[in-house]
């Protein structure tokens, strides 16, 4: 795909670079100095055969691009003299010298361009024509630098442009439905004065939340000259950048931000600014701090450089001291000046500000060490798009046919995607997702930054078919906290491993609701039932074995199993006193689901067990068997929980999840349609995840006009422009509301994909969204392998773009290997990817499946 020309190949080649907080050029007036340099001349010429001379003293000083009447352009301040022996309107133009060696080169030319090699005291070579070399530099502080003028490269971005840059000419008057920009480690919403850092909260147990960074990249753009200038704002979710663009003609201003999505610890500003005459170019900033930090006390710390800024400081409470202390934070940053000006004779040049971020000082000043050294060999914003495009490319959901749910679409994997790292990191580990995302989540907003069943239920599924690298990143972050799990049970009297209702960075409860943090405990089967999606998904054995799989797995059975209380009346495992997902109801016994998911729990155990060549315990069998789960035999539904009656209102899914994602074994189609209209006439509202559980319920039933209706319902919490979800449709709750998200993309994958994941494969039974002409899953991965998917209207078409074992795939009890790049086309009917066991005889392949996954 075309870069467009508002990103492509301008940093530093628009012939002059100043970085930090200067915007003056290092000049030393008329004072000479000695010929030390060499560089490149561009000559132009609009008619064949003509003849030129160089004269060049020998003193002078190197400095900027300029361009004379379009066809010259030198990079020299003094002592030129440009003389055309035809056509004498370019004599005059440089600088006389009356001293010195002169350096000539004349010959006759055709239409065209050169480049001349300039060099003291040798003879000019000629260089290859249509490439300009010029002296470009990096200004840090008073000392300039030598830089490459090389343009940067963008590899061609794999999403669509027109679903994926929002160009926009106002900011929405709601602060609330801005975008973000992040990396995993960082990020903040556009114009805040806000910065958070995963990871890093303040406040003692049930007060955590994400503390505050105040901002220095909050650039408010309060003036620009020249005056008359048009102006665009552009956010670019393919390439994860915010910018906005002033132009005239024969010249542009843009200002860009991005969060670097490979120097994690790097939010980036970048002006730029071009033109192709004297225009006078500048604008006037100022930078949106806002009041100091509740949260960290700063102090400034010296840095030894007049133009960087460095805080240090330290969270003012910790989450729980005997876990883990008060965090120390550095800010490095550039200072911004009040008033940014391209120098006179110079034609273009990129001034960056870099901020560094990290609760290291040494760690925070070595990458912004690095941000510079990326900046003065041109890859910094390079360097980020392409890891952007890489990510891309990975994994993403592609819809053509319906402009608005395209973007929609790419809209909820770029915030999900800008709230996670792409790998782990090794000084700082990453805590989870919250259902804000990372860029809220401060005092008591958005669910103060706490990690939920959010994650697990609803923003991981997505993210382990698109990205199971990143997925199993999700998986750790409940590995990381294990241990405090097992504290956590012990501690409220019950064995095994109990993960809080809402966690920080200690992994402890930390839910200012004390009925939740008690009784909210179906957490801890969500987590489990995340750990068997992704055993299922990836057949990594070695995460079982190795990295406490297998361990974490076994202690979240054994809680359930310390949780239950035996009825010997009805021979049935219970569990009481329980807050279903349905938080209206506050004290229930036998929640359906949790105790659903319970018994999945114990199974998943079971399973690895099998895995491991290991035998459960019996008891394990018995309550997996004897799991009591409410069902009305004479209406034919499942009631909520011990004492529900009809038409009584819930908040959100609860029931309906049996058949999806949890895929109870015993449910019948006519139970689960009624389940489904009884629970949907009693949710009136439910947050935007809640219609994405009707949708995929529905489609596997085969009623797509029914789920479409509920597919366009959950639609109304994406508020425009940026497509901003909210957790209620009406605007309200949570901003920039990832579970949400979670929940539409799962609507796809799970719904319109038909996708369910067992033990021994994947199946898929497609079907195409409304309006929509055209769905593709780019990049779905399974058994350590991806997949290109593309379903039309009356045919599929599966491609293998990555093999480590062999897969087939199977259509009406036929199973064909698959080849890696071969596309296989088919009418588009229900299927399933089956991991095989190839072996060669005879020249004739034998497939045997169900051998070597999960068995």
């Amino acid at each position: 795909m075309k870069i467009p020309a508002t990103l492509q190949g301008i940093t530093l080649v628009l012939g002059f670079v100043l970085c930090v907080c200067s915007t003056r050029s290092n000049q030393s007036g008329n004072k000479k100095q000695p010929l030390s340099w060499s560089g490149y001349l561009r000559l132009k010429y609009k008619n064949a055969n003509r003849t030129h001379s160089i004269t060049l003293s020998n003193n002078f000083k190197p400095n900027f691009e300029t361009k004379l009447k379009g066809q010259v352009h030198w990079s020299f301040k003094e002592d030129i003299n440009i003389q055309d022996s035809k056509n004498g309107w370019l004599k005059g133009l440089g600088h006389l010298s009356k001293e010195g060696v002169n350096v000539s080169h004349s010959q006759s030319h055709q239409s065209g361009e050169e480049d001349i090699n300039l060099q003291h005291n040798k003879s000019i070579q000629k260089k290859s024509a249509f490439k300009v070399r010029r002296p470009c530099m990096v200004t840090v502080g008073r000392k300039q630098i030598p830089v490459s003028c090389n343009s940067p490269v963008f590899e061609a971005s794999p999403v669509p442009e027109d679903a994926t840059v929002f160009k926009f000419d106002k900011i929405p008057s709601d602060p609330r439905l801005l975008p973000e920009i992040g990396n995993g480690h960082l990020a903040t919403v556009l114009f805040s004065d806000t910065i958070y850092m995963n990871g890093l909260y303040n406040g003692a147990n049930t007060s955590s939340h994400r503390a505050r960074i105040p901002s220095t990249v909050s650039f408010n753009i309060s003036g620009v000259s020249p005056a008359n200038s048009s102006r665009i704002r552009v956010l670019d979710m393919g390439r994860g950048v915010y910018y906005e663009r002033f132009e005239g003609h024969g010249y542009f201003i843009e200002v860009r931000q991005y969060a670097h999505r490979v120097l994690s610890r790097l939010l980036v500003i970048e002006v730029v600014m071009k033109r192709d005459g004297s225009q006078h170019l500048s604008i006037n900033v100022t930078v949106n701090t806002g009041p100091p930090s509740e949260d960290i006390t700063f102090k400034n710390s010296s840095s030894n450089n007049p133009y960087i800024c460095v805080l240090t400081g330290e969270t003012k409470e910790a989450e729980y001291p005997s876990i883990a202390p008060t965090t120390p934070v550095t800010v490095y940053s550039n200072n911004i000046v009040n008033t940014i000006t391209l120098p006179p004779r110079i034609s273009g040049a990129v001034i960056p500000f870099i901020t560094s971020i990290s609760t290291s000082k040494d760690e925070a000043m070595d990458y912004w060490n690095k941000g510079m050294s990326l900046m003065m060999n041109q890859t910094l914003f390079s360097s980020h798009v392409d890891a952007w495009t890489r990510l891309w490319k990975r994994g993403h959901i592609d819809l053509t046919g319906d402009l608005t749910l395209s973007r929609i679409t790419y809209a909820s994997q770029y915030y999900l995607l800008s709230s996670l790292p792409v790998e782990e990191d090794k000084t700082w580990p990453f805590v989870g997702l919250a259902p804000g995302g990372l860029a809220h989540g401060g005092g008591d907003r958005d669910y103060m930054g706490h990690v939920f069943w959010d994650q697990d239920t609803w923003m991981f599924p997505p993210i382990l078919f698109l990205h199971s690298d990143i997925g199993k990143l999700m998986v750790n972050t409940r590995i990381r906290t294990l241990n405090s799990a097992k504290l956590n049970a012990n501690e409220t009297g019950y064995k095994g491993a109990r993960y809080p209702w809402e966690s920080g960075f200690t992994g402890l409860e930390v839910s200012p609701s004390e009925a939740c943090g008690d009784r909210e405990v179906h957490i801890t089967g969500d987590v489990c039932l995340a750990f068997r999606q992704f055993i299922q998904q990836t057949n990594d054995t070695h995460f079982l074995t190795s990295e406490q799989g297998a361990d974490a797995i076994f202690n979240m059975a054994a809680f359930w199993i310390s949780r239950m209380l035996y009825n010997h009346g009805t021979g049935k495992f219970e569990i009481h006193g329980v807050i279903p997902p349905d938080e209206y109801h506050r004290n229930n016994d036998n929640s359906v689901y949790t105790n659903s998911i319970a018994k999945e729990c114990l199974q998943t155990a079971m399973l690895v067990n099998r895995l491991l060549g290991k035998e459960s315990p019996r008891l394990w069998s018995n309550i997996t068997a004897n799991m009591y789960i409410p069902f009305n035999s004479t209406l034919q539904y499942h009631p909520e929980f011990d004492g529900y009656t009809l038409d009584t209102v819930v908040k959100q899914a609860d029931v309906v999840m049996l058949n999806y994602p949890l895929m109870e074994e015993d449910r019948g189609t006519q139970v689960t349609k009624n389940d489904l209209n009884i629970y949907e006439k009693v949710t009136p509202g439910g947050p935007a995840m809640t219609w994405g559980i009707f949708t995929i319920n529905w489609l596997e039933l085969g009623n797509k006009s029914r789920a479409d209706k509920l597919f366009e319902r959950m639609l109304l919490n994406a508020q425009e422009p940026f497509y901003i979800w909210t957790e209620n449709a009406d605007g309200s709750g949570a901003t920039n509301f990832q579970t949400g998200m979670g929940g539409y993309l799962q609507a796809l994958i799970f719904g319109y994909g038909g996708f369910r994941l067992y033990n021994q494969e994947l199946r898929f039974n497609p079907s195409i969204p409304p309006t929509i002409t055209t769905f593709s899953i780019i990049g779905l991965d399974y058994a350590n392998n991806s997949f290109d998917f593309v379903f039309e209207d009356k045919k599929m078409t599966v491609t293998m773009t990555l093999e480590t074992r062999p897969v087939g795939i199977r259509i009406n009890n036929v199973t064909t290997k698959m080849t890696l790049g071969q596309a296989y086309v088919y009418a588009r009917v229900q299927a399933a990817l089956v991991p095989l066991q190839v072996k060669i005889d005879d020249e004739k392949w034998h497939l045997a499946y169900n051998i070597i996954f999960l068995f």
